[in-house]
């Protein structure tokens, strides 16, 4: 995890469970592609057979609400988030998707406490990147035959916010040439781009799906990208020193008043899926 984004600042940009589920709805409304990522996904396996799921990092369990008549009718599924508020909205996905569910908000090292070869599915979308170091108690967990599915952005992810974001805080001496904003930080630490290099050690069969995407907002939506801004803003102006209020009312005016010249904002939003099977035991890695 990043030494500028502690889990302070995680809890403070998704503890708010209502504005989470309002900007995931605004991407799925915004993105120029409509498939669903997760179904996507899970449309290149067969996970009928599995029992025993785990989602790390759920949220308010949209991966397991996808899982809705595709694994086994009397699986059940567990899940992981440091965020204490997601309980009852994951607990609601599981009913919604009829599988029996059960939540921890035990921090993501809790499970270096689970059993070896203790799950037959493990999902994870857009969260890996907080703690990739975990990526081998991931494989440990997992059967023989056991899958793992993780979604994660591409590099380019949100370029042109990070480009606003960079030149503002230049303009009032906040960032130095060479820093890279926390966004930046998390997303390299697991991306489209560097992915299979780190899973491969512990997967003797990793397949990458790429999913192209762009947000664009036209003039009259430029509300709704100041909102996806606000709501993502502490992983762009965390440990910068800009964390006050006329900064970001600039970075702010900036995004409107592109919305005022009649520009359409157009943004990256590049995904990819990496389906990870056959998980590596030690003398694999010998």
């Amino acid at each position: 995890m990043s030494d500028d984004l502690d889990r302070k600042k995680i809890r403070q940009v998704f503890q708010n469970v209502q504005k989470h589920r309002h900007i995931e709805q605004l991407i799925r409304q915004f993105s120029s592609n409509k498939a669903d990522i997760r179904l996507t996904a899970l449309n290149q396996v067969n996970v009928s057979s599995c029992r025993q799921v785990l989602e790390l990092g759920c949220a308010f369990g949209a991966f397991t609400e996808s899982l809705k008549g595709r694994i086994h009718p009397e699986a059940h599924v567990t899940g992981l988030d440091m965020i204490a508020e997601y309980e009852p909205f994951f607990l609601e996905a599981c009913h919604r998707a009829g599988y029996q569910g059960s939540f921890s908000p035990a921090g993501i090292g809790s499970i270096k406490r689970y059993p070896p070869a203790s799950y037959d599915l493990i999902v994870c979308s857009y969260a890996l990147y907080f703690f990739v170091e975990m990526i081998p108690e991931i494989a440990r967990l997992l059967k023989k035959d056991a899958c793992f599915i993780t979604i994660t952005h591409d590099q380019c992810n949100m370029q042109e916010l990070i480009h606003i974001t960079r030149a503002t805080l230049k303009d009032h001496k906040l960032l130095e040439s060479n820093h890279l904003l926390p966004v930046e930080v998390i997303t390299r630490q697991f991306s489209a781009d560097n992915g299979k290099d780190l899973l491969r050690p512990y997967f003797n069969d990793v397949r990458k799906i790429d999913f192209p995407n762009t947000l664009v907002f036209q003039p009259w939506d430029i509300s709704f990208f100041v909102d996806y801004y606000e709501f993502k803003s502490p992983f762009f102006l965390s440990g910068t020193g800009a964390l006050n209020e006329s900064v970001v009312n600039k970075l702010l005016y900036k995004l409107q008043d592109t919305g005022a010249v009649g520009k359409v904002i157009s943004m990256c939003k590049d995904d990819a899926i990496f389906i990870c099977s056959k998980p590596a035991t030690q003398k694999d890695k010998r």
